[in-house]
């Protein structure tokens, strides 16, 4: 039995699980305890997540006015355009790290939940390609927190998802284990194509961007296989302090 059917048997009893538990019981609301009517968060909670309202078109960059920034200007990314919802901030920072370290993977519905509504009015990529993670990082993990997200915005969307289009081929170290200036050497080489044909409009689908090392190297890859139009999606944006 493979290890992919496991990790997907077991994402489906523990979604399952859920389910017939909140018919039974009410939810509380992962950041205050409230009763939240069956959803992960309560609705005051939602009001006061931290929405990223302007930015820079092409690498979501805060700003405060929403307008392509000198650094984009000057030194573009791989990328046409990134989305982010949220601000890389508190309560931000915790749901996150609950999705990606703790199993919470619910929350991967609630974010491309709120992702899709501001998305679906834009002109929309023929494929998603959710970032990998090397097969190692994967077996440890259990699941890829992109790949769940990914896939909850395809059923929204009504766009397919190309999960092993992309690969991982080398085991880097964590991203945000690293110091600004050896990230970008960390994430060099660390992908590859898998694919002859792939269409003209693809969407990467990540948690974070911060640094965008990771998002660029994955872009480049898909460009020198013939991408012409690469849009990069995630859930928040970090705040630049350099």
């Amino acid at each position: 039995m493979s290890f992919n059917f496991l990790s997907s048997f077991g994402q489906k009893i523990t979604h399952r699980t859920a389910q017939l538990y909140s018919n039974l019981m009410p939810i509380p609301c992962l950041l205050c305890g409230s009763d939240s009517s069956n959803e992960c968060l309560c609705q005051d909670c939602v009001h006061t997540l931290p929405t990223l309202e302007h930015a820079c078109p092409r690498c979501a960059t805060p700003l405060e006015h929403t307008m392509i920034c000198g650094q984009c200007l000057h030194h573009p990314p791989q990328q046409n355009s990134s989305f982010s919802l949220y601000l890389y901030q508190p309560p931000i920072t915790r749901l996150i790290a609950d999705l990606k370290y703790y199993d919470k993977l619910f929350l991967s519905r609630f974010f491309a939940g709120k992702m899709a509504k501001q998305l679906k009015d834009r002109p929309l990529p023929q494929l998603l390609i959710p970032i990998p993670l090397h097969p190692r990082r994967l077996r440890y993990r259990g699941y890829n927190q992109s790949l769940v997200l990914a896939k909850y915005l395809s059923a929204l969307l009504t766009i397919p998802i190309g999960s092993d289009m992309l690969i991982r081929t080398r085991d880097t170290a964590s991203q945000a284990s690293l110091p600004y200036t050896q990230r970008k050497q960390n994430i060099q080489r660390a992908f590859k194509v898998n694919h002859n044909t792939l269409p003209s409009h693809v969407a990467l689908i990540d948690d974070v961007l911060t640094t965008g090392h990771t998002a660029d190297i994955a872009a480049k890859s898909l460009r020198q296989a013939g991408v012409d139009i690469i849009d990069l999606w995630t859930i928040a944006r970090t705040i630049r302090h350099y």
